[in-house]
């Protein structure tokens, strides 16, 4: 299975309504330039989630833009240049073998990782450790979507 990225929102706070109440999985990136990563070039500069719909895409994508959230990497960018984002809802992604969202954004962090040689510029850590228990994403990631 291939996990694709097709649609994508303005990092706005007209956009980011959208994802009001949505529980899963974002994606930041720019629109006019690339990060030179150590194994090649990516528009993405940020993987985040949101586990609760309280702390929904939207509540943490509003905390970006405003620069509440405390990773001003985004917010400098979003003030400089075009952002914008996408994202899968958990509902969505529990469907590759497994429902815990810590475990599906370490999953989307590792990839990244393999495939680029870094993390996103603007995420500071690798996020959460899979548990022994969890079930491995068998899926594999079309980053092209972000070149």
């Amino acid at each position: 299975m291939k996990i694709l990225f097709t649609h994508s929102y303005n990092l706005s706070e007209q956009e980011i309504k959208f994802v009001r109440g949505v529980v899963g999985i974002y994606f930041i990136f720019l629109t006019e330039s690339e990060i030179a990563y150590p194994l090649g070039s990516s528009k993405l500069i940020y993987i985040g989630m949101s586990d609760s719909k309280q702390n929904s895409i939207f509540k943490r994508l509003g905390g970006h833009l405003s620069g509440q959230s405390g990773n001003m990497g985004i917010s400098n960018y979003a003030m400089a240049q075009r952002v914008k984002f996408s994202f899968y809802s958990a509902e969505v992604l529990s469907n590759y073998g497994n429902e815990n969202l810590f475990d599906i954004e370490s999953f989307f962090l590792s990839d990244f990782l393999n495939r680029y040689g870094c993390y996103p510029i603007c995420n500071g850590q690798s996020g959460h450790k899979p548990s022994e228990e969890s079930h491995l994403i068998t899926a594999t990631v079309d980053w092209s979507f972000f070149e």
